[in-house]
């Protein structure tokens, strides 16, 4: 006899509702965004072309991490809940420690690890794929003294306060409510 559509889906429902962990979602998740948010990106076309390229790839090397890291930190906590069982002696109770502290690995994982993984490669990755280097160099800015003077008297700086209290202000010609 054959299976039809409906028992294998019924078969992948049951399959899923034995097998309740935080990981099988974690991971669905990572994989269709990090695949389907880069690909619509891309046919966005409103957008200019090097600032799709730079969010698609950020978007791919989201997902990538993503899933990276949810498995490493699965079997991290699975060594984890392990030991802490055998310590409390409750090993009857393992199951319950070992999804309880999934769901915690899982939310820690999505909280800190993958945007801290994400900062520290997404430029260096994107600097090495486009071959370009950034060689910004920064030129010293002037100072200015800003010792407010009045009829030709300099005022000593603890009174600059008062006498401007705005001293970075600038009038551009613009006003507000239609005056002249």
């Amino acid at each position: 006899m054959k299976n039809t559509f409906p028992q294998y889906f019924r078969k992948f429902c049951d399959f899923l509702g034995d097998n309740n962990n935080s990981l099988y979602s974690a991971l669905t998740i990572a994989v269709s965004k990090g695949t389907l948010r880069p690909m619509f990106t891309m046919l966005d076309k409103k957008q200019e072309k090097k600032s799709r390229k730079y969010t698609a790839f950020r978007e791919g090397t989201t997902g990538a991490v993503a899933i990276v890291s949810y498995l490493a930190t699965d079997k991290v906590v699975d060594k984890f809940a392990n030991s802490l069982a055998r310590r409390a002696k409750v090993i009857e109770k393992l199951p319950q420690l070992k999804a309880t502290s999934k769901i915690i690995s899982v939310s820690l994982t999505a909280l800190f690890i993958i945007p801290y993984v994400c900062n520290k490669i997404t430029s260096p990755l994107m600097n090495v794929l486009s071959n370009t280097r950034k060689n910004i160099k920064i030129q010293p800015q002037k100072t200015v003294s800003h010792t407010p003077v009045f009829k030709g008297i300099n005022v000593p700086s603890v009174y600059k306060s008062t006498i401007n209290p705005m001293p970075f202000h600038y009038d551009y010609g613009m006003r507000i409510g239609g005056g002249k």
